[in-house]
């Protein structure tokens, strides 16, 4: 008995020493500290939706600053686990909403994953690095292109394959989940809870220098907005009595149950020399406060040594069908404010934005970019909806936007 319990406890220790040595753990990070500023105090820059302040032109750290860590753990050879979590700018709860990463990956064949926890959604090029300033050439990603969905990551899990030609590789991805974003709205609160089922799938091909990739996804919102103030307020009888047929929009608020479709194509050259990307996307939907909308980026760069040199030119435009908001009969500012916020929130909360930015970027030192852009932005009288719209007042519709900053990885 004796030398089977010494036997087992051999066995024991040998099985924990074999998987110590096959258990590999790394941390990584990376962030950027950057400066901007604007030329106009009359509408806010921000680099997301749900980001919780603006800049105007007294200039500001938080638009672009942000810092990353990775924990990642080979448990073995085909078990990998990842934790990633930045510290930025957000309207939500600052730990969870910027926990990006939390998942298990399991490689059940050589050229097949499943990952199965928190995980980036898969919409874009940038999908996976949108808050790596270094592995792009722009202070930012385009700012009409990856402004138009604001959800950055979703609990659920993905299937990916991929299939070898030779030196090209064909990558089938497939997900599902349920995401939980808080974005920033001035009409209800700081900041409002989207719940989301999905579901979705892209393909991508590369070859040598070159990417294309299309992708799609459905996502449908679980839930309604704050709107019991807002709702008994135009269910008075007295503010009925002011704006007679003001009860009408409610329907127009209701969100749960609305759903949209997010269609992408891009394509991507890099030849070492020359970098030039483009994506387009369209987004469908059935609800007034996120009308449809088209949006669209070309990037041309040109490295030089160790500096980067490029133009980015952006369009987002919305689709939207006018609701028609009752105005006050009666004399009395505060039914006339009510109308107007009305109006601004279903009628005049679409995109009209175009952009010109030129840019250079300067990898100094291992592991260190500087960078620094200038943007121009063209905005429609109803195309605000990426920027810090929060008054009545008349907005610039040319904005100009410097950035400076440094990028880094460790």
């Amino acid at each position: 008995m004796k030398i089977k319990s010494i036997l087992l406890l051999l066995l024991s220790l040998n099985t924990t020493t074999t998987v110590a040595e096959e258990m590999r753990w790394s941390i990584k990070g990376f962030g950027t500290f950057g400066y901007i500023g604007t030329d106009t105090d009359t509408i806010g820059f921000r680099r997301s939706n749900t980001q919780s302040q603006d800049t105007t032109d007294s200039g500001g750290i938080t638009t672009d600053s942000r810092l990353g860590v990775q924990l990642s753990v080979d448990i073995n050879r085909s078990v990998h686990a990842t934790v990633q979590w930045v510290a930025r700018d957000i309207s939500g709860d600052f730990f969870e909403q910027n926990l990006d990463w939390a998942f298990l990956r399991w490689n059940f064949t050589p050229t097949s994953t499943i990952r199965a926890g928190r995980l980036a959604l898969d919409l874009f090029f940038l999908s996976d690095h949108r808050d790596v300033g270094y592995a792009y050439p722009w202070m930012r990603p385009p700012h009409e292109f990856y402004n138009n969905i604001a959800l950055r990551h979703f609990d659920g899990f993905d299937f990916n394959h991929k299939i070898h030609f030779n030196d090209d590789t064909l990558s089938i991805k497939l997900f599902a989940g349920h995401s939980f974003n808080q974005i920033r709205s001035t009409l209800f609160s700081n900041s409002t809870d989207i719940k989301t089922p999905l579901v979705g799938g892209n393909v991508k091909f590369e070859s040598q220098d070159w990417k294309v990739r299309a992708g799609y996804a459905y996502i449908q919102v679980i839930n309604n907005l704050p709107t019991e103030k807002l709702f008994q307020t135009l269910n008075d009888p007295m503010v009925n009595m002011g704006i007679p047929g003001i009860k009408q929009v409610i329907p127009s608020f209701q969100l749960k149950g609305r759903s949209t479709h997010y269609y992408s194509l891009g394509g991507a050259y890099d030849n070492g020399s020359w970098i030039t990307q483009a994506e387009i996307s369209y987004m469908d939907t059935d609800t007034p406060l996120f009308p449809d909308a088209i949006s669209s980026y070309l990037s041309i760069g040109k490295r030089i040594s160790k500096v980067t040199v490029y133009s980015l030119f952006g369009i987002s435009r919305s689709f939207q069908k006018t609701i028609h908001v009752p105005s006050p009969v009666i004399p009395s500012p505060q039914l006339q404010y009510l109308s107007q916020t009305i109006d601004r929130a279903i009628n005049q909360n679409g995109i009209d934005e175009k952009s010109i930015s030129l840019g250079a970027r300067w990898d100094f030192h291992p592991n260190f970019a500087l960078k620094t852009q200038w943007s121009h932005y063209w905005l429609g009288k109803n195309g605000t909806q990426f920027w810090q719209d929060s008054t009545l007042k008349d907005k610039s519709r040319e904005v100009n936007v410097w950035s400076l900053g440094i990028d880094f990885t460790f």
